[in-house]
């Protein structure tokens, strides 16, 4: 990076990290640079993750906890940045039958997430902050986009069968009494689905997480191509069009 004129300072905090996980992953240092170079990341891109509470998943990837009173800007870049400090989701690695080829790490790909956030800023503006102030939880995750659990009755309405996606968020569907924040560190830690038993009580599935992750990321994809009012009438009346576009083996529809 200095030998391309993108770093003055010491390379410290997450952006070393960032280059350690690049190096780790082979992501190649053209990769590194042609992002740093077209996306404007130095060290000081990356202190919006400084402070939050860090959980990894089994192989390491970071996801980010949202405290309250995080901004919907805040939550926007801290999105953004926990998808270039992982260089990579591990869709191609995950176990079993997928329905996609893996997109590379890359700076076209940190651009399309870009976009995709410009298109559904409704999530920034207006949800993050109705999920936290309400006790509610958000994440941030490899794939560029939020998962959240609701932290009301209210909420808890806005997920149904495995989980809905709203814009930018996954929103997983467990009921608010069973600890929002905890649900969520637990699926991370585990490396796959949580759901809720016959009994009431939350227990791990057994859909891999990065491809959920890919699943629900798609579904962003379809709210940031059909806004509101197409995605709305697309749920109503092609539902299973739209699972289908996202992926049925990834979201668990098929086995």
């Amino acid at each position: 990076m200095r030998d391309a004129g993108l770093l003055n300072g010491p390379a410290d905090g997450y952006y070393k990290k960032w280059l350690e996980n690049a190096e780790r992953r082979g992501v190649p240092p053209e990769v590194i640079v042609e992002i740093a170079r077209r996306h404007h990341i130095t060290p000081d891109s990356f202190k919006v993750l400084d402070g939050l509470e860090e959980v990894k998943d089994p192989d390491g990837k970071s996801y980010f906890l949202m405290p309250k009173g995080t901004t919907g800007a805040e939550a926007r870049k801290a999105v953004l940045m926990t998808y270039i400090l992982n260089c990579g989701t591990d869709y191609g690695a995950a176990p079993g039958k997928k329905d996609f080829a893996e997109t590379p790490y890359s700076a076209d790909e940190v651009q399309r997430i870009v976009d995709r956030q410009n298109a559904n800023s409704f999530t920034y503006r207006d949800d993050v902050d109705f999920i936290l102030n309400a006790d509610g939880a958000l994440m941030t995750t490899p794939n560029g986009m939020l998962m959240g659990m609701g932290g009301n009755w209210v909420q808890d309405q806005f997920s149904w069968m495995g989980g809905s996606t709203w814009g930018d968020i996954y929103m997983s569907n467990i009921d608010h009494s069973h600890g929002p924040a905890d649900q969520l560190r637990q699926m991370v830690e585990s490396g796959v689905s949580r759901g809720v038993g016959p009994d009431g009580v939350p227990r791990p599935g057994t859909l891999d997480l990065d491809k959920l992750l890919h699943h629900e990321e798609r579904h962003s994809q379809q709210w940031a191509q059909k806004g509101h009012l197409g995605m709305l009438w697309a749920l109503t009346s092609d539902w299973m069009g739209l699972e289908r576009d996202a992926g049925l083996n990834d979201g668990g529809y098929e086995k």
